[in-house]
This record gives C-alpha cells, sequence and structure tokens, in this order.
C-alpha cells in the first residue's frame, strides 16, 4: 500500500504515515538532496524547474533509475546551463524570474572564479535587487 492509502484508510495525513513507518525502521530512507540543494525551500518554491533539475541530478548521482524522458530534460538542462556559464541560486524572498516566472525564489547568475565546477551558489551575498540582469540559460523566457 501507498502511504496515502495508509493514510486514508486510518484518516491521518500521508506525513503522519511515514513517521509512524520512520520511527519503527520500516520506512525507506528520504534520499539526501542537500548537495544540490543547500537552502530551506519555501514550498511554493519546491517546483520550480531548477530544483526539480537539481533533485533529479541528485538522483542519479545516487543511483536511482530515472525515466528516461526525465534524463533527456535533466541533461538539456545542465546542457543550458553550461552554456549560460551560470550556477542555480537561491533566495526566499527573490521575485518572479526566468529561474522561477512563478514565483521565484530560485534564479540563475553568471559563474564566478570562486564557483568552481559547482552547480549551485549556496551563499546569498548576490544582488538581487537588479533582475533585469537574470540570465535566463535557455533563452525562451
Amino acid at each position: 500500500m501507498t502511504y496515502q492509502e495508509i493514510a486514508d484508510m486510518y484518516g491521518v495525513t500521508k506525513g503522519a504515515v511515514y513517521w509512524q513507518l520512520r520511527d519503527a525502521g520500516l520506512a525507506k530512507a528520504r534520499p539526501d538532496h542537500s548537495k544540490y540543494l543547500p537552502w530551506t525551500v519555501k514550498t511554493e518554491h519546491a517546483h520550480a524547474r531548477p530544483a526539480m533539475m537539481l533533485r533529479l541530478l541528485s538522483r542519479r548521482e545516487q543511483g536511482d533509475k530515472i525515466p528516461d524522458v526525465k534524463a533527456r530534460m535533466l541533461d538539456k538542462w545542465l546542457g543550458e546551463v553550461k552554456a549560460a556559464d551560470v550556477v542555480v541560486c537561491y533566495n526566499r524572498d527573490m521575485a518572479p524570474n526566468p529561474a522561477n516566472p512563478t514565483t521565484g525564489g530560485f534564479y540563475y547568475s553568471k559563474r564566478r572564479p570562486t564557483d568552481g565546477d559547482n552547480l549551485v551558489r549556496e551563499t546569498t551575498d548576490d544582488d538581487t535587487s537588479n533582475l533585469h540582469k537574470a540570465v535566463d540559460p535557455s533563452g525562451s523566457r
């Protein structure tokens, strides 16, 4: 049974089922995506394209099987980010921008020498007041 099916059966939340199973040692371990998502992300930003792509990359690196269509999406996005020479950044108060035109939060910033080969920049020291400079690696927005 899924966590949702169990939750519906007992009139509780899916999260409550997970926590009970986790405490009993019966839940599948949650993947750790902190290498690529080192921030505490607002709920409304969790499904932004950069967040989804970073979770897919983390899953791939951890050996999880990713559906072919999602693997192609990830490879395309990684190519766009590399070609644009940007890193993914996050600021909870960032307004909508090319990285997340609906709710903001995530944004792309030109790569700096201090970024090295990293795909994300963990710090929030960017000047985010000038969004017209926001980078869109795909060029489509």
